[in-house]
C-alpha cells in the first residue's frame, strides 16, 4: 500500500517527507524552495498538479504521481 493518496495528501505533507522531496527535486530542481510552493502547501497534491498543468505536461505529472504513490 502506498504511503500517499494524492487526492487527499496535502502538498505540505509531501514537502515534510525527504523521500518525496527527493523525487520532486530530481525532476524539477529547486521547485520545492520556490515561494509559490508555500502558497499551495494546504492544497491536495492532485489540486496542485492541476494548477501545474499549465507548465508541465500531463505525461510528466503522471510520472511524478506514479513515483510519489510508489513510496
Amino acid at each position: 500500500m502506498s504511503r500517499y493518496d494524492l487526492s487527499t495528501t496535502k502538498v505540505g505533507q509531501l514537502l515534510a517527507d525527504p523521500a518525496a522531496v527527493a523525487i520532486i527535486e530530481a525532476r524539477y530542481p529547486g521547485v520545492t524552495r520556490r515561494p509559490m510552493v508555500a502558497m499551495v502547501k494546504g492544497m491536495t497534491a492532485t489540486k496542485a498538479f492541476a494548477l501545474a498543468s499549465d507548465y508541465v505536461s500531463d505525461a510528466e505529472i503522471a510520472q511524478l504521481r506514479t513515483e510519489l504513490e510508489n513510496l
